[in-house]
């Protein structure tokens, strides 16, 4: 063996565990006894004089001295130098070096648990993997919802990780609880060292700051652990491991909102994808509350709409296409339907500086929407530059010139005209405003968008500097505080700043005084993943197990077993789950149009429905299936593929496999499919089952088990 390969080898060795240590000991201190001893014995033949040991052999006289220095005293004078060798040697090499060997033991022990590399045998824990900032928030909520080991594993400082859970957390008794362990997620062995497959639940939530000079490898790195817990899930025979993976990337997200997993990983994971974004936008504009901090916020029709003759509409006004900006927009279109859309549509305006290729991007990410829907793009900046240069001679300014409106797609016409009626389909219009909104054009366009009287307006400011977002806010026109429009902003990690404009924690009187009452801030990364909003996906359970229902019988269900409920969860695909998910989010809206104040964090009991708001609201619901197929990445039938499935009713399979969609088209033109059924019925058998799906003792049930 070469010097280097004994070194490496020694080294090895002498890092192992307490008892190789140990024995590396022993096994020097025997040697350095043993050859001594020789020599001794050897070179003084004469017998050593131990007094009290005069039978022992001089072996055994020179043990004693080795092992108790005190022995000394019991040697005769001619024998202490000896005596004196032996006490030095046996203090170095068998009382000192075993010693600091067993202390060193535990100091290496401290060690390993102060740098994240002890690891514990645990099962039904929850593990999270990644030091995002959301992971404070999401400790905080496990700790206070469950009683459960919490193991977080990261590949950052896990001492200053540590620390900063245990600062978060005021209870000192549950830090007990809190393991963080040091680990790479795209290393098998790491992921088994924390017993993942043997997990209750699992976050994969990634490290910040992972990037190159190219591009973010969050999401890939995400996916790539994803694939690594099944495959240990598989090894130890785990089934259905639910796993929430957090998608940085828009795109990436939207991958796995309509495209269905390998079955090597269904097989073994019960698969959540979530975006940052997309959440906060649910937690805004759907659940309409923030739990850690005590925030409410107003639905987009804080006016409810409920005729078909209402001359009310709901504005949704975002400043910034930020990737928030375009999930809150998201996150509207899919809710924002309602009875009178013949009448009046939903609006969604952007503004931005950089709002041509914003556009263009949202458009692109948007897929067929945009074919078949009517939207604006307004030039703010090249309208001021022209006003500014006009103002001097007093030439009048055409403000069309400004504007480019774009309408429905050519192959798409068949669909929404005819010779007598204007049939357009998708309810909710699009503008895009191109300039900062302190431009005076823009200031102006904000105006004539509040004095409306018949809008309904909410303001989202989405910019990402929270500075620059709390200043855009605070610089609205004055009509937007006189009427109390609600100001949504951006904050980066605390409320605080907005917390205090608003009067959040003065009495109701002195806030009523107060200018920016109004503002209502979210977006804190610190309060993303709520997991109090479970209950919501025991209502997609529900309205999945309605469908198929009535699939098989014919009929609606007259009530809903849980079990089989969350059996056909499992086997539906990712698609389907998503068109369930937003069908789900749209009902608050939904029961707002029929004068129902229903809260889904605090669930009542619904009442029987009458035909006719069964009626309006399966028309409603039809329109909000045809934006969510279409942001699902489906499109509408071209001419000639209508005219292929109308001679063949079978051919709509053919062609919904290849996302092109026969019921993508306005509610009175849906036609019966190969079964003799109009797409219309679908919309009816949910509408009518919603009194089953929101049981609100199924549901009330399912919050105090969240919450326990």
């Amino acid at each position: 063996m070469e010097k280097t390969q004994f070194r490496q080898w020694f080294d090895y060795w002498l890092y192992g565990g307490l008892w190789k240590r140990i024995l590396m000991v022993l096994l020097i201190a025997v040697s350095v006894f043993f050859a001594v001893s020789l020599f001794i014995i050897v070179t003084l033949p004469d017998r050593i004089e131990l007094d009290g040991v005069n039978c022992a052999t001089d072996w055994w006289k020179l043990f004693y001295l080795f092992s108790d220095p005190g022995t000394q005293m019991s040697l005769s004078p001619g024998f202490r130098f000896i005596g004196l060798v032996m006490s030095i040697l046996g203090s170095i090499f068998f009382s000192g070096l075993l010693i600091s060997t067993i202390t060193s033991v535990f100091e290496r022990k401290a060690d390993k648990w102060r740098t994240g590399f002890s690891y514990y045998k645990l099962k039904n824990h929850v593990v999270i993997i990644g030091s995002d900032q959301m992971v404070h928030g999401l400790v905080k909520q496990l700790c206070e919802d469950t009683e459960d080991y919490i193991v977080v594993m990261t590949s950052t400082d896990v001492e200053q990780m540590r620390n900063t859970l245990h600062a978060t957390i005021a209870d000192k008794r549950t830090h007990k609880r809190i393991i963080v362990n040091y680990g790479q997620r795209d290393s098998e062995s790491y992921l088994e060292s924390i017993n993942v497959m043997h997990a209750k639940e699992v976050y994969i939530l990634g490290d910040i700051s992972e990037f190159d000079d190219i591009e973010s490898f969050h999401d890939s790195l995400n996916v790539q652990c994803l694939t690594l817990i099944a495959k240990l899930c598989e090894k130890a025979g785990r089934k259905k491991l639910p796993c929430h993976v957090l998608f940085d990337y828009k795109t990436t997200y939207h991958v796995f909102q309509y495209a269905d997993l390998s079955p090597h990983i269904t097989d073994y994971i019960d698969f959540h994808p979530f975006n940052f974004y997309d959440f906060w936008a649910r937690k805004v504009l759907v659940a309409g509350y923030s739990k850690e901090e005590n925030l409410k916020y107003k639905p987009l029709d804080y006016q409810p709409i409920t005729s078909v003759d209402s001359d009310n509409f709901v504005h949704f006004i975002i400043i910034g296409m930020s990737k928030m900006g375009q999930a809150m927009a998201l996150q509207a279109a899919h809710i924002a339907h309602f009875p009178n859309y013949k009448k009046k549509k939903t609006k969604i305006t952007f503004v931005d500086c950089n709002a041509r290729q914003e556009m263009g991007e949202f458009k692109q990410k948007c897929g067929e929407l945009f074919k078949v829907s009517r939207s604006a793009y307004i030039d703010a900046d090249a309208w001021l530059e022209d006003a500014e240069r006009n103002a001097k001679d007093g030439s009048p300014i055409d403000s069309e010139c400004y504007i480019t409106r774009y309408g429905i797609a050519e192959e798409y016409q068949h669909l929404v005209s005819n010779d007598t009626t204007d049939k357009e389909f998708i309810d909710i219009e699009w503008n895009f405003i191109k300039g900062d909104d302190h431009n005076p054009i823009v200031q102006e366009l904000l105006t004539q968008y509040a004095a409306d009287d018949n809008a309904i307006i909410t303001v989202a400011v989405c910019l990402n500097l929270t500075h620059v977002s709390l200043r855009s806010a605070m610089h609205l026109p004055k009509v937007y505080y006189e009427k109390e429009i609600p100001v949504l902003v951006q904050q980066r990690k605390t409320s605080t700043m907005v917390s205090t404009l608003n009067g959040k924690e003065v009495n109701a009187d002195k806030r009523n005084t107060l200018l920016y009452k109004n503002l209502k801030p979210f977006g804190m990364v610190y309060d993303c993943f709520d997991l109090h909003l479970a209950v919501s996906v025991e209502i997609c359970k529900r309205i999945g197990a309605v469908y198929a229902y009535y699939f098989a019988d014919g009929s609606n269900p007259s009530e809903i077993d849980s079990m089989e409920a969350n059996r056909l969860w499992d086997d539906t695909s990712i698609t389907k789950r998503w068109s369930n998910i937003y069908s789900a989010a749209s009902i608050p809206t939904k029961l707002r149009c029929l004068g129902i104040d229903w809260d889904i964090n605090h669930p009542l009991p619904l009442r029987k429905l009458s035909e006719s708001e069964i009626s309006m609201l399966a028309e409603i619901e039809h329109n909000r299936w045809n934006v969510e197929e279409l942001l699902l990445g489906y499109r509408p039938v071209t001419k000639n593929e209508d005219l292929d499935i109308d001679n063949d009713r079978t051919r709509k399979s053919y062609w919904k496999s290849r996302f092109i969609h026969y019921d993508i088209r306005p509610f009175d033109e849906l036609k019966e499919d190969d079964k003799g059924r109009k797409a219309n019925v679908y919309d009816e058998v949910i509408v009518r089952s919603l009194p089953l799906i929101l049981d609100n003792k199924v549901l009330e049930h399912k919050c105090t088990n969240n919450n326990a």
